[in-house]
């Protein structure tokens, strides 16, 4: 066996995974676990070709990772490329291994709910909870409660197992995310939302109201941005269970659906949920409670309480990986910003993000796992121009026609009334209704979009800054489009980047014309959690094909190498080469030995 096999073999078992032997062909390949071993919930896609590298992933754990042998010599221009085309390989693979697992889990789950029969009120766990079955709550074959995950388009994702002792499973490789189950109620009545199955049900029954379980505090926040799309002019009421994730994750579920956050008191018993209190206590209790929160005004001018935890219940907490809406650069509740001169193609750039986030695509070097919700709010750009651009981009990028459902713009000439102002509350509350269900808002650009104070003073920045912060803590990811000044950095303040997740700059290229349309260089001036070939700087040309348009992509270092290599071929030397390129005489001996192959 090969050292690079021994070692991936290594890592494989170090994660608990136990293939019995390791296939090294770039293919995903499924093997056991050490927790499970007759079953097939790992994992892994492996090369040997120069620098080895491995993906792993541990379904029972939730873990994942990818490790490369580095060379310590300068890999050649085709090594690079074929690394770079693994890279992209492995990521693609394995995000159609998640959605090929999300998607089995589905159906599994909607087997096992058609082999399910009705459930008893008489079961086990019902019993000691005091609560009927409700909603389409059923029993499956081995006795135990099912509990169907529904997603927001009424579709079955996954499965919750209950057993007699209370023990809970979900399906493996099912998705939980923004997943619920629901017990209709009267419509006259406020929604809750709320964490498990026997709480929603005692919730029911005291108050007749239509509950969303969302079975877990962690998914409250993401239930709560569903159920507010679904029903946007409804009264919400958060139930958490009155424990530390249940404060945090209720409270931030309340704030995302404009809802009022109510934990349960107890008088005579003890508990954290409502169905605590409804055994405790009764149900009338649970009633009262319920009907005093609804009824009573909300606080005027009052500060919420802060959440603080110590480090051991912080550490212990489950907290779910953001991920990613545009691979790379842009996290899920992330804050980017691109900048570039004026006239090179920013606005291209940006309409390309939007574009590729909303049909879940790619664009550059950059993939976007699942299509998500846009908002572009363009200030300055004519109807006519914006749409002629888009035409070309949706060709060009091969957009499916459902996808065109997902990007809602907002221009200039299409508005009763000015553009707001964005930098001021008052103009932040004319775009809120356009933010319902919304996973992601462009804002290009911010001097025609937030005019009220001085650029270059960071506390003309601050009103912005807040409002930014909170649209992160609803989940909402945002994507600042601005100028750059003539130092070649963002025009204004600095103090914009201290929150920015990424900071993109979009720099002119040598020898530039303006005729060439949009093309510059991408380089990340600052990137969270971006390292190694992902990181480095590219160039990016928008090329015309029919009436479509395409971006090609070539590594900044090529095209330097490609320009070294022309004036070499013409008789220059390094010294001439290096004023020509703008770059030290020891960088140009640098790029003349990865030419020459050193």
């Amino acid at each position: 066996m090969s050292s690079s096999l021994q070692t991936f073999r290594d890592i494989l078992s170090d994660k608990g995974l136990m293939p019995s032997e390791i296939i090294a062909d770039g293919k995903l390949h499924r093997c056991p676990t050490q927790a499970k071993p007759h079953k097939q919930n790992g994992a892994y896609i492996a090369h040997l070709d120069t620098p080895a590298t491995l993906w792993w992933c541990n379904w029972e754990s939730g873990e994942q990772g990818t490790f490369s042998e580095a060379e310590e010599r300068t890999l050649s221009l085709t090594e690079k490329e074929a690394l770079q085309q693994r890279q992209a390989a492995i990521k693609l693979q394995r995000e159609i291994e998640f959605s090929q697992r999300q998607a089995a889990a589905a159906q599994k789950a909607r087997n096992e709910l058609n082999a399910a029969s009705l459930c008893s009120s008489d079961h086990p766990y019902l019993r000691r909870k005091g609560v009927p079955a409700l909603g389409d709550i059923r029993q499956g074959q081995n006795g135990e409660l099912l509990v169907p995950v529904w997603d927001a388009s009424g579709d079955l994702q996954s499965l919750q197992r209950i057993f007699a002792d209370g023990e809970k499973r979900f399906l493996t490789g099912g998705k939980l995310y923004g997943g619920y189950f629901v017990i209709q109620g009267k419509p006259e009545k406020p929604l809750v939302i709320c964490e498990g199955y026997a709480t929603g049900a005692s919730i029911h029954l005291a108050h007749e109201c239509t509950v969303y379980v969302a079975f877990a505090a962690t998914n409250l926040p993401a239930v709560a941005k569903v159920v507010c799309g679904l029903f946007p002019d409804k009264a919400i009421l958060i139930c958490g269970d009155d424990d530390d994730a249940g404060r945090s994750k209720g409270q931030e579920a309340a704030q995302t659906a404009q809802a009022r956050l109510v934990l349960p008191t107890f008088t005579t018993g003890t508990g954290t949920d409502f169905n605590d209190l409804h055994q405790s206590e009764g149900l009338q209790e649970v009633r009262r409670q319920l009907e005093a929160s609804e009824n009573s005004p909300a606080p005027a001018n009052t500060i919420p309480a802060l959440v603080s935890l110590d480090m051991g219940d912080f550490l212990s907490m489950p907290i779910p990986e953001r991920g990613y809406l545009l691979s790379p650069i842009l996290p899920v509740q992330g804050i980017g910003i691109m900048y570039a001169p004026r006239g090179i193609g920013k606005t291209f750039a940006a309409l390309s993000v939007a574009v590729a986030v909303a049909s879940g695509g790619a664009v550059f070097n950059w993939r976007a796992p699942l299509p998500k919700k846009i908002l572009y709010v363009d200030g300055e750009m004519p109807a006519t121009s914006m749409q002629s651009r888009l035409r070309a981009l949706v060709s060009g990028m091969a957009v499916p026609p459902l996808a065109l459902k997902n990007l809602n713009l907002i221009t200039p000439d299409l508005q009763p009334c000015p553009m707001p102002d964005l930098s001021t509350q008052s103009g932040q509350a004319v775009l809120e209704p356009s933010l319902k269900g919304v996973d992601m808002v462009v804002l290009d650009n911010i001097a025609t979009l937030c005019r009220t104070g001085k650029e270059n003073e960071s506390q003309s920045w601050q009103p912005m800054q807040a409002w930014l912060l909170d649209l992160r803590r609803r989940g909402i990811t945002v994507l600042l489009i601005h100028h750059a000044g003539k130092s070649g950095d963002q025009r204004g303040t600095s103090a914009r980047e201290d929150i920015m997740d990424t900071v993109i700059s979009l720099r002119r290229p040598r020898e530039y014309s303006m005729a060439e349309g949009a093309r510059f260089e991408v380089h990340l001036a600052k990137a969270r959690g971006i390292v190694g070939d992902e990181a480095k700087p590219f160039e990016a040309n928008l090329v015309t094909e029919g009436n479509s348009l395409q971006w090609r992509t070539k590594e900044l270092e090529d095209v330097e190498l490609e320009e070294l290599k022309r004036l070499l071929s013409e008789g220059y030397s390094v010294r001439d080469c290096a004023e020509e390129m703008g770059k030290s005489k020891g960088a140009i001996q640098r790029l003349k030995k990865k030419l020459d192959g050193e």
